[in-house]
């Protein structure tokens, strides 16, 4: 069900009278609640409201929270067909910030290379996607997704195709035409020619200055990071750009009703593919079949295992600065190697 909270009680809602409060703008808020009225009221905006009734989503059977954090929560909802999509919602967060990830998952869609969940609909406030159903991991799966995640790297941007007048190739280059965020954090981005100067400025720098800023790392240790960010030519080889996730751990990696790899939560920018590899070795690992079968689809460069604390120092420094001094050590000991 679909209606606005009133008087004690429950209102359904105009739907015209809906789009004009909100081509006005008015701070109004509705709530999607399941046909029991369950005391779980989710608030969502008018035009979210409007695609759920456009879409056979008027009447809510039932609504679950199946994750989330702090500013952002995430529902499974059903309708009286038993057709199932994820929102996620939050009231909390910056206006972009799911127009951002839904960005993300339409570019990793376009490679083909891998299953992405549909975004169905994206406004301030809500995101609406895909409800990938999980069955068991077929004998395949590990090898499926190292191939898959492969053929995903070898997209960059050494074809810009945004005018189809223009299509000559051009050398590729490190970043996004936009920042976006990993995790809660903003992560920024623009267009690079060189990956060690992005990953030094954009990367290390950004999170090193924000840990200082936010009293999680001393000055001692910053100066640390630096004198690693000029070394970093030596520590880490040239290497092509490739389309990464960006945020590629094991929670992000689902099991489709196929029993096949699935993709959701990305961060996504164009950097180095070891990046990606090492970012899934951050909590323990996959199992040691997909790294052998990733290394059959595209042979990875030499000693790229000693390389990996280097490319995981951003994402605990990210952490850190998300979830305070619990990453204090991590991010230390890391630092300590190269200084």
């Amino acid at each position: 069900m679909i209606g606005w909270p009133y008087n004690g009680g429950w209102q359904s809602i105009d739907l015209e009278k809906s789009r004009y409060y909100d081509a006005q703008k008015a701070p109004y808020t509705a709530y999607i609640m399941d046909s029991s009225m369950n005391e779980l009221q989710i608030p969502v905006g008018v035009t979210t409201q409007a695609w759920l009734t456009a879409n056979g989503f008027e009447q809510i059977t039932e609504t679950s929270m199946i994750g989330g954090n702090a500013s952002s929560q995430i529902y499974l909802l059903s309708n009286q067909r038993d057709d199932k999509i994820v929102a996620k919602i939050s009231t909390a967060i910056n206006d972009d910030v799911y127009a951002k990830e839904a960005h993300g998952l339409n570019l990793l869609t376009q490679t083909q290379s891998l299953r992405i969940p549909e975004v169905l609909h994206v406004s301030d406030n809500c995101l609406l996607i895909e409800h990938i159903a999980s069955k068991q991991q077929t004998s395949d799966y590990w090898r499926v997704f190292a191939s898959q995640l492969a053929d995903l790297h070898r997209n960059n941007t050494s074809q810009d195709k945004t005018s189809q007048s223009d299509l000559t190739p051009r050398p590729p280059r490190f970043g996004l035409e936009h920042d976006n965020y990993c995790g809660e954090n903003p992560q920024l981005n623009g267009w690079y020619n060189d990956g060690h100067a992005f990953f030094s400025e954009q990367r290390l720098r950004h999170q090193a200055q924000l840990a200082l800023d936010n009293g999680f790392l001393e000055f001692q240790w910053v100066t640390y990071i630096e004198s690693i960010c000029k070394r970093l030519p030596e520590l880490i080889p040239t290497q092509p750009s490739s389309l990464l996730h960006g945020d590629l751990w094991s929670g992000n990696l689902l099991v489709d009703e196929h029993g096949q790899p699935a993709l959701i939560d990305p961060a996504v920018y164009y950097g180095w593919r070891e990046a990606d590899i090492a970012m899934t070795l951050m909590f323990g690992g996959l199992p040691h079949e997909f790294y052998l079968a990733y290394d059959e689809a595209w042979p990875m460069e030499a000693q790229w295992r000693n390389r990996v604390p280097l490319y995981n120092l951003y994402h605990l420094l990210n952490h850190l600065n998300i979830f305070g001094l619990s990453y204090s050590e991590q991010v230390k000991d890391i630092i300590g190697r190269y200084v």
